[in-house]
Order: structure tokens, then sequence, then C-alpha cells
């Protein structure tokens, strides 16, 4: 098993050595060596097994690939901390330690930045560069003396975190003898990007929900039409609980092997599939999906690391958009959902493929240089779980990550499934089946509908083929595959992830090309 890398960051009083005597605490079988750059006024207290090896280095030091195979050769840890000085950028030395060979025996879990906050607005208004290059490229931010704010302050500081990385954990101080595991402060613990925006959406839906059904309740019983308004009601109960009894199943099998890939497999292992050459990257991009089908919360990521180890653009962009739709749980799922209707299986497929190919080609007109955020350390979501922990050897812990990861994942998505359920529910029985052949926009109009729709109403490319089938007796089937083939390329829950690890302007015009190219391929459609 490979040796696990933490590297710490931060400014010198910031609480970077207590932080690191937090993480001896928790139980690791084998040794720790930490890598010391920087001194502070306290010491390194080890666990009392006693097994931690103190290495230290000079400001001007480079601490590279070499240097950790030289520690492993000597000390054969099962861990290695490295703390940074603080006037060093962590950037600097992700680059010499991801310019190893693929073999290397080590790999990098975490990257921690620890803040002082009573001093964090002066580093920032002195010493604005290097903090925010710390704390861009972490996936965990630390917030020591929080307690010293107040909450109105608090509230600042945390917006200012989460402006410089919307994608790492903001969490409270850490106390030594707490297992290593953070344990929030009066900042409390947030995931990235707090789930905030998804969450008022699902609610600003509910509420619109729930007074529309009101008035439409207040109105029949005034005009003694009750009988009929309960009827359709009923209708309503009796399809929204049959799509969420198909479709659950395929949702929770999802999840499990999603989860079991993102704990098995290296990100080492994932990035040797993809090719160099951008025309062959492309083909093993739309057959990636085959053999790697990650969960909506894990593609994206994904991708941005692609990115990140030099696997080009059009071949990334490629592989974002397929691998949620070429996969065997949709093929499967599409089946089920559409009984005796192979060929809308074929379609699916054809289509979601043919639109990510064109997308990749076409993103080669974008530059390169201004595409990632933040700098990326691992194949890692916004589950909640992958980079919160290290999945220590042994299968009942393997199995442990891989639940927790699931069940996080299962209770995420499942909140989207129930909303779209929902609101597919009241178009199929609340709504005219005539209302959009009488609109007079005919096909067209129907296609952006049914594309509007899936970017709002899209859940999971495994389940969305049963949310898409309630609307093929409203909508052309050529429409309704503007669904399940856009929805599981960009949604909402999409976008917002995909702000948290690409710029915007590299997002905005994805968004726009996947809309303009799916458009235009769908349009093939008509007579389906």
């Amino acid at each position: 098993m490979k040796v696990q890398v933490d590297i710490v960051s931060g400014f010198l009083g910031s609480g970077k050595t207590t932080l690191i005597n937090s993480m001896l605490q928790k139980t690791v079988k084998g040794r720790t060596v930490v890598i010391q750059g920087e001194y502070g006024e306290q010491d390194l207290v080890p666990p009392e097994d006693g097994l931690v090896v103190a290495e230290q280095v000079a400001k001007d030091e480079k601490i590279d690939a070499g240097r950790l195979d030289q520690i492993i050769e000597d000390h054969h840890p099962a861990r290695i901390i490295i703390e940074l000085n603080g006037m060093g950028r962590t950037g600097d030395v992700l680059e010499a330690l991801e310019g190893a060979t693929s073999d290397r025996t080590w790999k990098i879990q975490r990257i921690i930045t620890a803040v002082d906050a009573a001093t964090f607005d002066i580093f920032m208004a002195n010493m604005r560069g290097i903090l925010q290059e710390q704390i861009s490229c972490s996936d965990m931010v630390v917030v020591n003396k929080s307690e010293t704010l107040s909450r109105e302050k608090q509230m600042v500081l945390q917006k200012t975190l989460r402006e410089i990385n919307s994608s790492a954990r903001i969490t409270g101080a850490v106390k030594a003898g707490e297992g290593g595991r953070p344990q929030g402060g009066l900042l409390g613990h947030s995931g990235p990007a707090d789930g905030r925006p998804s969450s008022l959406i699902l609610a600003g839906f509910m509420v619109v929900i729930t007074v529309c059904l009101t008035a439409i309740l207040i109105h029949a019983f005034n005009a003694g039409r009750l009988d009929a308004v309960v009827a359709r009601l009923r209708g309503l109960n009796t399809v929204f609980i049959s799509i969420l009894i198909e479709a659950f199943p395929f949702i929770l099998f999802g999840v499990i092997i999603s989860a079991a890939l993102q704990v098995l497999v290296s990100s080492e292992t994932v990035v040797r599939l993809f090719p160099r050459r951008k025309g062959a990257g492309c083909i093993v991009a739309l057959l990636a999906g085959l053999f790697f089908p990650v969960c909506d919360c894990a593609v994206i990521p994904v991708a941005a690391r692609l990115l990140k180890k030099g696997v080009p653009l059009p071949t990334v962009v490629t592989f974002m958009l397929a691998a949620p739709i070429v996969n065997p749980l949709v093929i499967v799922s599409t089946v089920y959902a559409f009984p005796g209707q192979h060929e809308v299986v074929l379609y699916r497929l054809c289509l979601g493929a043919a639109i990510a190919l064109a997308a990749g080609q076409i993103s080669r007109t974008f530059s390169e240089k201004a595409v990632l955020l933040y700098g990326l350390t691992d194949i890692s979501c916004s589950c909640g779980c992958c980079g919160e922990r290290t999945v220590e050897a042994g299968v009942w812990r393997k199995m442990e990550a891989i639940f927790s990861h699931a069940g996080t994942e299962f209770f995420d998505v499942g909140r989207y499934l129930i909303t779209g359920a929902l609101l597919s529910s009241i178009m199929q029985t609340m709504i005219p089946k005539d209302i959009i052949v009488n609109s007079g926009g005919g096909f067209v109009l129907s296609l952006l509908i049914m594309m509007l729709f899936a970017f709002v109403l899209s859940v999971c490319s495994t389940s969305d083929a049963f949310i898409a089938r309630t609307f093929v007796n409203q909508f052309p089937l050529g429409a309704v595959m503007g669904f399940m083939v856009l929805g599981p390329m960009i949604d909402m829950k999409n976008l917002l992830m995909l702000l948290g690890r690409f710029r915007k302007g590299f997002v905005v015009r994805l968004v726009l090309l996947v809309f303009g190219v799916s458009f235009v391929l769908l349009l093939s459609t008509i007579h389906l």
C-alpha cells in the first residue's frame, strides 16, 4: 500500500504544529515521519507508541519526490506529514512532487492550510498573494482562534475563504487528543460550497408547489369541483410513488459502485487510461464510462484532475460529458424504464456520445491556460468523505469508507430525485396533455422546454430515464431525448460543481457550448 502524504501549510503562529499533533494522535499502523520546514513555539508530541521521526529541512531546501523516496527507504513509514515553511508556496512543492514517475510508492492524501482568525486580515493586507495561494491549493482549511471574532466577523471570514477556494472544507480549531478529526468551532464545519445554493433552490421549489396546490384546492372547493381535484391528487401520488420505487434501486446500486471505484481506484490508475494524443484520447474518453461509471459528484473533480495531469482539454471535456451517459448502469436503467423500446437506449447512447465528442472537438478553440481555478491534489468529490479520512489497509476499513461515501451521496442525490419526481408527477397529472400542441411551438418549443427541464429537474443519469418516461405522453420522443441526454451533462448540481473547480469564463463557454451542440443535434430527432 502506498505511503500517505499529508501537506500542512500556514504562516508562523497559525497553529500548524497543534494541527500536526492532533493528526499524530490518529492511530496509524507503522511509523510517521514529519518533515518540518518551520519551527514554532510548540514541539511535536508523539503518541504513546512513539513511532514518530522528525526530519528537519532548511528554508531554501527543496522537498521533492527524491526526498520522499529517500525517507521511505530509510524509515519505512506508513505516513509522511510535510509542514511547509509559512512563506513558501504550496504550488511549488506540488509541482516538485507531482513530477515523479507513475510508479512512486507514495501518494498525496490531503493538503491542509491552518489560518489564524485573529491575524487573518493583517496577513491578507500584507501578504495576500502567498496566503491566497496556500488556501486555493488546499482541500481543507482549519481556522484557529475563531472565538476571538464576533459572529459577524466570523461570517465575513468564512465568506472570504469560500471566495478564495469554494471546494475546500472549512472547519474550526483542532485540538490535540481528538484523534486528528477537526471539530467545528464557532465557524462550524462546512463542506464544498456548503450545498446552500442547491438547498435554497429545492426549498424554493417546495414552497412554490405548496402554494400552487393550496390555491388549487381552495379554488376547487369554492367552485364545487373538489372531487375532481382529489382524484387528480390521487393520480399524482400514484405516479410520484411509482417513480421513486423504480428509480431508488438504481441510484442505490449506482452510488455503491461509484463509491467502490472512488475508494479502491487510485488517481494514477485513472490518469494512465488517457493517452496524451488528442485524437486517441477522445475515443478513449467516450469508452471510459463503460469501465469507470463515476457518480455525478465525482465526474467533475476527476475531470479537473485529468486536466492538471496534462490530459488535453478536448479529451477531458469529452470524458466529463460522456461518462454520466455511456456506462452500464445507465444502459440498464434506460432499458428498464422503456421496456420493449430498445431504440430509446440506442438513441440516448448515440446522441450522448455525439454531443460529447462534438463539444470536445470544439473545445480545442478554448485556451487551456486559464481553465482550472484551483490546484488539485487528488481525485475527490463533494461527498464529504474522500478528503476527510485516510482509507487504511484492511477489508473492513475499505468497506466502511465505501459505505460512508455511498450513504452520503445517496441521501444527497435522493433529495433531488424526490423533488424531480414530484415536479414530473405534477406535469403528468395536473397540466393538460394538449397544452404544448395548442401553443403553436411544435417540436422546437417542446425540445427547448425539455432541455430547460433537464437543467432544473435532472437528478442522476441512472434514474433520469424514469422521470423522462412520464413526459412521453405530453412531449414528442425526440424532445424527451433532450431531457435524457442534456440533464446528465449539465444541470444545476453540475453547474455549481463546475464553478467550484474551473474558472467562470470557461464554465460559461462550456455550458453555452453544450446547450448549443445539444440543440442542433437533437433537432435531427424531430421525426421520432
